[in-house]
């Protein structure tokens, strides 16, 4: 397997996004800030009771969960294979990109607002209006490239996790599994119970806790292409904690699904990428969809027909890096 040795930019290297986006102070538990992991002050705060609200809703009213997944029956909007699959990541989810929101009709949106979700789609409105550009312009010149062009359509998607003790199997620390996210970035808002690991770039197989007060950027594999390797794809996972609940609100970000995956730039930190990355042949649109095969298996929600003797991320790493 071709291994992946990326030096980041650092911190030092980075303008600053925008005032309300900012690298927070140092704190001696905190994952080192680079150009692919940066920990950030946020005025924008997840609404960590109305994302509670709208869980335990769902899992209390079966007709409520019933009809948000029939909006989007080719992959659903409640995802609840931890309650049923012990080997799966111990967590339930709620996906509501622009896409499946769009397919929600009005009058369920209207019922489910008592409950969070109006609240909760207003987050991610404001913190995609706010952030999306910023974010995109600091990795941008942390490349010197400009990655707004790749992004105009905002392939996005927006999820909320739920750790929750009683839906998981007892024994498992298995919160997310270990893992590298598919696109351009992703910002993790955590509800302050710890959890969150980054894998240490220097030691593989070691694991840094992100403090759980914290909202993180993580850089993902698009990135990692686009960038020539310069922005490493960050490898992650959430370990629960028995008896504890967590919360989490993520945005996913990639590139249009008709761009080519490949380097848009160039340097010393270039990787050796497969002819099939390097000539154009990969699209985000169809990375997704590969990607998708073995994360959706890893969530519990798939069966893989290849067998499960390969990871995912070795997955990947065959296709980009050959």
């Amino acid at each position: 397997m071709a291994s992946i040795a990326i030096h980041p930019t650092p911190t030092a290297a980075i303008p600053a996004a925008a005032e309300h986006v900012k690298p927070a102070e140092a704190k001696a538990d905190a994952y080192p800030s680079t150009a692919d992991v940066v920990l950030l002050d946020s005025a924008i705060q997840a609404p960590f009771p109305a994302i509670q609200q709208l869980f335990d809703h769902l899992r209390s009213t079966p007709s409520a969960a019933s009809a948000l997944n029939a909006s989007y029956p080719s992959r659903g909007v409640f995802k609840t294979a931890a309650m049923n699959n012990s080997v799966s990541d111990q967590k339930l989810t709620i996906d509501i990109s622009p896409t499946r929101l769009s397919r929600i009709p009005a009058s369920l949106q209207a019922s489910l607002s008592t409950h969070g979700f109006s609240e909760i789609v207003q987050f991610f409105t404001e913190l995609t209006s706010k952030h999306l550009e910023p974010m995109l312009a600091t990795l941008g010149a942390a490349i010197d490239a400009d990655l707004s062009p790749l992004h105009k359509s905002q392939n996005l998607n927006f999820r909320l996790c739920d750790y929750a003790p009683e839906t998981a199997a007892p024994a498992s620390e298995n919160g997310c599994g270990a893992h590298r996210d598919y696109g351009t970035f992703s910002i993790i808002f955590q509800d302050g119970t710890s959890g969150l690991e980054i894998e240490d770039a220097a030691h593989p197989g070691s694991w840094v806790p992100v403090p759980a007060d914290k909202v993180v950027m993580l850089c993902g594999w698009c990135a990692f292409v686009l960038s020539g390797g310069a922005l490493r794809a960050v490898r992650h996972r959430v370990r629960r904690q028995p008896g504890v609940r967590r919360l989490s609100a993520v945005l996913f970000v990639a590139p249009d699904v008709d761009v080519a995956l490949k380097p848009i730039t160039t340097g010393s930190h270039a990787a050796q990428f497969s002819s099939e990355v390097l000539q154009g042949k990969v699209s985000v649109g169809w990375f997704k969809e590969f990607m998708g095969k073995r994360w959706r298996w890893r969530e519990g929600n798939a069966q893989l027909e290849d067998g499960q003797d390969v990871t995912q991320d070795e997955d990947i790493e065959r296709l980009i890096l050959g």
